[in-house]
């Protein structure tokens, strides 16, 4: 069949030989003499079969096909390879591919059925939208768009993934991101060279200055405000196809310990409750570490009442306090793991029967103190606080090496633990900015520039207090 550059090639059956074994594929004819390709699946097939019924209605078949071409898109290339490509691509993505005259036509008939907008179990909140992405990157960057009605949100579509491509796409507001951070995001998603990109959490560790650092540097959201309010702070978003997670950058240390809720909250509790949150990582990292230390080494500073029922709960335990520790603090991981992969039902009674019927256990065999498991307890119980679940399991990772550098070096231990913690932070980058910025912290703790307290106007006001009197 003549087609392309007056060369004659059976187009149907050299898709066949590529479609080879795809028994979703649907193959009809239209007409008698074309000859159309689609997965039924990855289409609107009401809206499919609407469109061909109305160009076939009153006219023969050869010039409702002829019509029906005019809004197909016809297909071109530079070779019989480079040609069929496109076409199963297309196909692939959705779209019906005709095979007519010896020339290939495609053409996009609406999206299948997808997830509805639900509330994201991983960030609930109480007060505040309810609304969270799905996999379906068009509906993802309409609720985006929904909050930011300005033509300056730009949107820069990739395609990456060698053997299975994915579509990405990069939305930041234009005059509000720096142009170092747009050109550095568009350098890094050039460069990644992979076979394939599940989803947006796989792909931000492509893209982390620091592969090797525990802390994530993307920060991933399932919550389309939280995505709204980064990009308004000068940020850069991309949302995955197929993927109900978008990735942020630059994320800094804070952005981990704040949550959208906070914003729909009265000014006050919401300043209590991200203090509280900052307070707790440090409890969550150090409460274990401390009590190795002052049970192994500096018991001198216990005050004496309480010293003594220290050494009464303690003097049935065969193990030194830093093998207790990491005995206990297993079991917890064990309890969190099992309450994870587990149905939500059964995850409950597994946490809290677990809990405490393993606890008490542990305590009446003598394996562990009263002292510790209060401990370990608060320290678990501390770490749930942090609304980031990658940044909540690069504590627990912590926890054990400040627990072991406790147990053998006592107070410097913990000193050298803090010292290591507070200057790795400052090592890292996300897209060449800094990761930990404490000019930052008046601006978490206070949610945005306009709260902050005004202390030049207040030195103001007490200087004329003062020259009143």
């Amino acid at each position: 069949m003549t087609g392309y550059y007056g060369v004659e090639i059976n187009w149907v059956d050299e898709l066949h030989k590529k479609f080879a074994h795809c028994q979703d594929l649907t193959v009809e004819h239209i007409g008698g003499q074309m000859t159309i390709f689609f997965f039924r699946h990855l289409l609107d097939y009401q809206l499919f079969q609407s469109l061909i019924t109305s160009f076939f209605q009153d006219a023969d078949d050869e010039a409702a096909i002829e019509r029906l071409l005019q809004v197909w898109n016809p297909i071109t290339g530079h070779n019989q390879q480079d040609i069929i490509s496109k076409f199963v691509e297309k196909v692939l993505r959705g779209e019906v591919g005709g095979v007519w005259k010896g020339k290939l036509y495609t053409i996009a008939v609406g999206n299948p059925v997808s997830r509805v907008i639900m509330p994201s179990d991983r960030e609930s909140v109480i007060t505040g939208p309810h609304d969270a992405f799905t996999e379906d990157w068009a509906v993802n960057i309409s609720l985006i768009r929904r909050r930011i009605q300005s033509s300056h949100l730009k949107t820069i579509k990739h395609n990456i993934g060698s053997e299975y491509p994915i579509d990405i796409y990069m939305l930041y507001i234009d005059g509000t991101a720096e142009k170092g951070v747009i050109d550095e995001a568009i350098r890094r998603v050039e460069k990644i060279q992979v076979s394939q990109a599940l989803d947006g959490n796989v792909l931000a560790k492509r893209l982390d200055d620091s592969p090797f650092s525990v802390f994530p540097q993307w920060l991933g959201t399932e919550r389309p405000d939280i995505a709204a309010d980064q990009l308004k702070q000068g940020k850069v978003a991309i949302i995955t196809s197929n993927s109900p997670t978008a990735i942020i950058a630059p994320a800094h240390f804070l952005d981990f310990f704040s949550v959208s809720g906070d914003a729909y909250e009265r000014w006050h509790f919401s300043v209590f409750i991200r203090m509280l949150r900052i307070f707790v990582f440090v409890i969550s990292l150090l409460l274990s570490a401390f009590y190795v230390a002052i049970t192994t080494y500096h018991y001198q500073f216990i005050p004496s009442p309480l010293l003594q029922t220290m050494i009464q709960a303690r003097y049935r335990v065969p193990f030194d306090p830093m093998i207790e520790a990491f005995m206990i603090e297993g079991v917890v991981e064990l309890l969190r793991e099992a309450g994870a992969r587990l149905p939500s039902k059964i995850a409950q009674t597994i946490g809290i029967v677990g809990g405490l019927v393993i606890g008490q256990a542990i305590v009446q065999a003598g394996l562990v103190s009263d002292f510790l498991i209060v401990a370990v307890a608060a320290s678990a119980l501390a770490s749930f606080i942090v609304p980031n679940y990658t940044m909540e399991t690069s504590m627990r990772l912590f926890r054990f090496l400040n627990i072991l550098l406790a147990g053998f070096l006592g107070y410097f231990g913990i000193f050298l633990f803090v010292t290591l913690f507070i200057t790795h932070l400052c090592h890292i980058r996300t897209l060449s900015k800094e990761y930990l910025m404490l000019y930052r912290f008046p601006r978490f703790i206070f949610l945005s520039e306009q709260k902050l307290p005004k202390v030049k106007q207040m030195i103001t006001k007490v200087q004329n207090i003062r020259l009143r009197r």
